[in-house]
């Protein structure tokens, strides 16, 4: 196991944020070869697949994992013996107040299962670490330190009720670093209907929301109707990718800044942004591949693919590389910049 101090961290996911896109590239390059060599010595099923290798492989040379893989070959996957298939399964279904690390060291979560079949992914604290760090310096830093202080300010999470959902994860964490202020933080099911929610937001009166995006698409839709009625200072979309179409409708309803994050349960924080449609991708930490429908890169860079490769730097317990994920995007080279929310 991989294990690094909130200093570290710190001060490695600052070092990527002030380095040339050159220097990113390095970065990039070293730590694969970091943990793929990780990999190939610590989990049996990647050593098989990873043997024939070149011995200054590039990133094409290694092969597309997909997550039936990954499910097929679990225990062999993972590089820490003591971690089996059972005993994640087993952890995720422990009861919700329950705050214990898997095995005493690690994180856990499964992916939502919207092919029938979730993936269960654990993290050790090398990864937590610098996704956390990911989070605090490139997402949530402009934010005014009081929007925070939910002593002062209601905050709504409409997520996946579930203990193995990384959303709801954090309205419980949130909970808990608000002792006495509870009431002040609360959690909507997205399986709640829209007339459910609605219900709920106006008796409420959030301030911030954290949602899914089809779920903040469908309250701009409310509030335009009348239904809805709630004056929001921050909202922030999580998970799912925030559409530019999307994102200036929602901007345009509610009048407020957007924190958007697009991340999934297997490679963590992959690119985000603040108020500004366009997502930076956290290439220091996260290489992410456009493919067709035949998991080959795409060609043309002006079309959407088909899907995407996804391999996650950080994380060495459960590798996560060149993973396969039915996402569309397109990868724009033009550099964007982003608002300082810090003086509104």
């Amino acid at each position: 196991m991989k294990n690094i101090t909130f200093e570290e961290a710190q001060k490695l996911v600052k070092q990527g944020e002030l380095a040339t896109a050159e220097e990113r590239k390095i970065l990039q390059k070293q730590r694969l070869h970091i943990l793929v060599d990780y990999a190939r010595e610590n989990s049996p099923y990647l050593k098989e697949l990873y043997k024939n290798l070149p011995e200054n492989y590039e990133l094409s040379d290694l092969p597309v994992f997909e997550k039936n893989d990954g499910l097929a070959h679990y225990n062999e996957w993972v590089t820490d013996t003591d971690l089996t298939l059972e005993k994640v399964r087993e952890y995720l279904a422990r009861d919700s107040a329950d705050n214990s690390l898997l095995l005493g060291k690690y994180t856990a979560l499964q992916t939502s299962g919207s092919t029938g079949n979730p993936l269960p992914m654990v993290r050790d604290m090398h990864r937590n670490q610098i996704h956390t760090q990911l989070l605090l310096q490139r997402l949530m830093h402009p934010v005014p330190q009081g929007y925070y202080d939910h002593s002062k300010h209601k905050m709504a999470f409409i997520v996946h009720l579930s203990t193995s959902a990384s959303s709801y994860g954090s309205y419980l964490k949130t909970k808990a670093r608000h002792p006495g202020f509870e009431n002040n933080i609360t959690a909507i099911s997205i399986l709640d209907s829209a007339e459910q929610m609605v219900q709920k937001l106006n008796k409420f009166q959030p301030e911030i929301i954290v949602a899914y995006p089809p779920s903040l698409v469908m309250l701009a839709e409310e509030q335009e109707k009348g239904n809805l009625n709630i004056k929001l200072g921050l909202i922030v979309s999580s998970a799912e990718l925030l559409t530019e179409e999307n994102y200036y409708r929602i901007k345009e309803v509610f009048q407020c800044p957007i924190l958007n994050n697009y991340c999934m349960t297997e490679g963590g924080e992959i690119a985000m942004t603040h108020d500004c449609p366009h997502l930076h991708i956290n290439e220091d930490w996260i290489i992410i591949e456009p493919v067709d429908e035949n998991r080959q890169p795409v060609q043309n860079s002006d079309e959407f693919s088909s899907g995407i490769l996804v391999t996650d730097l950080s994380n060495f317990v459960q590798p996560i590389i060149r993973y396969y994920v039915s996402d569309s995007v397109k990868i724009l080279e033009e550099k964007f910049e982003c608002s300082d929310l810090s003086g509104q």
